[in-house]
C-alpha cells in the first residue's frame, strides 16, 4: 500500500493571534488554577512557568531535591537533553524565589508524596502531554480567547524579565533594533543610523549587551539571534505604556548575580559589571 504523507503543520496565527499573553491574562491562567482537581500543584506549575521561565521539560524533571525552601532557590537543569531516561544537561542554574512562588511551594510540600516536585495523583512524574493539557484547560476556564500552552507563559515571563531589565535603560524599540544591528549583523548603516547610534552613547550601548548578556545566562539560550527575539519582545507585552509595571504582584524584588559564561561579541566583563546589572 502506498504511504500515506503525514498532514501539514497548521500555523499558529490560525488557532491564535500572538504567542505570549499580557499580564492580566497570566493573572486569569492563574486564577483558573484554583477551580482545577489540584489547586495548589497547578497554581505552582504556573507560577513556576512564568517566573523562572521554564519549558516543560524543565519543569516536568524538577525533584524536591531541586527545591530549597531555606534558601529559597530551586536548581534548574537549562534545556535539558533526555537520552533513554538520563539526567543529561548543558546549564545549570540556581535561581531565587518570589514569595508567591514560596508560598505555594510551602503548602505542595505539605502535600508530597514522592520525589518528583509536580507528580500525578500515582506518584509519577508529570508529563508533558498532562501539561500542555492542565494549561489548555486552564485558558479555556479562563475565558481567553484562544487556546494557550505552557510555551506562552514561559515567553511572557522571558519578556517581563526583559522589560524590566532594559526599563532603567530608557531605550525605544527603534534604538534597541538599531543596537543590535549594529553589534549582532552585518547590516550597512546609513549615515543618518550612525549619527542616531552615536547619539545613544557608549555607556548606555554597553548597558544593552549587558542586558542581553544576562538574558542568555538566565535562560542558557545558546544563539543571540534567538534571544534578541525575547528581548525585544519586552515591547510587545507593553503596547501602550513607556516602562513596565513596577508594582506588578509578580515582580521579581531583586536579580541574583550571574557568573557569565561567555561575553557578547568583543564586549569585556568590566563593561558588563559597570553597567550594574
Amino acid at each position: 500500500m502506498p504511504r500515506t504523507p503525514p498532514p501539514l503543520k497548521t500555523a499558529f496565527v490560525k488557532y491564535r493571534e500572538r504567542e505570549f499573553l499580557y499580564l492580566h491574562e497570566v493573572d486569569a491562567v492563574i486564577a483558573a488554577m484554583e477551580k482545577t482537581r489540584y489547586p495548589t500543584r497547578n497554581k505552582a506549575i504556573a507560577l513556576l512557568l512564568f517566573c523562572q521561565c521554564l519549558q516543560p521539560s524543565e519543569l516536568c524533571w524538577l525533584r524536591w531535591s531541586d527545591l530549597d525552601l531555606t534558601r529559597k532557590t530551586l536548581y534548574i537543569i537549562r534545556n535539558r537533553e533526555l537520552k533513554s531516561g538520563a539526567r543529561l544537561h548543558k546549564q545549570v542554574n540556581l535561581q531565587p524565589l518570589c514569595a508567591p512562588e514560596m508560598e505555594l511551594l510551602q503548602h505542595l510540600a505539605q502535600e508530597r508524596r514522592c520525589d518528583w516536585l509536580f507528580a500525578t495523583e500515582r506518584r509519577s512524574r508529570l508529563n508533558q502531554r498532562s501539561l500542555h493539557y492542565i494549561i489548555a484547560l486552564a485558558g479555556e476556564s479562563a475565558n481567553l480567547p484562544f487556546p494557550i500552552h505552557p510555551y506562552m507563559l514561559r515567553r511572557s515571563g522571558l519578556y517581563y524579565r526583559a522589560a524590566l531589565l532594559l526599563q532603567p535603560l530608557h531605550l525605544s524599540l527603534q534604538q534597541c533594533c538599531l543596537l543590535w544591528n549594529w553589534y549582532g549583523t552585518k547590516v550597512k548603516f546609513s549615515k543618518q543610523q550612525e549619527r542616531e547610534m552615536r547619539a545613544i552613547g557608549e555607556a548606555t550601548s554597553q548597558a544593552f549587551l549587558a542586558v542581553l548578556t544576562q538574558m542568555q545566562s538566565f535562560t542558557r539560550i545558546q544563539s543571540y539571534d534567538n534571544l534578541i527575539d525575547y528581548l525585544l519582545g519586552a515591547f510587545l507585552l507593553f503596547p501602550e505604556r513607556d516602562r513596565p509595571i513596577y508594582d506588578y504582584w509578580l515582580a521579581p524584588k531583586s536579580w541574583q548575580s550571574q557568573l557569565f559564561r561567555k561575553h557578547l561579541f568583543t564586549t569585556s566583563s568590566a563593561s558588563a559589571s559597570s553597567a550594574g546589572l
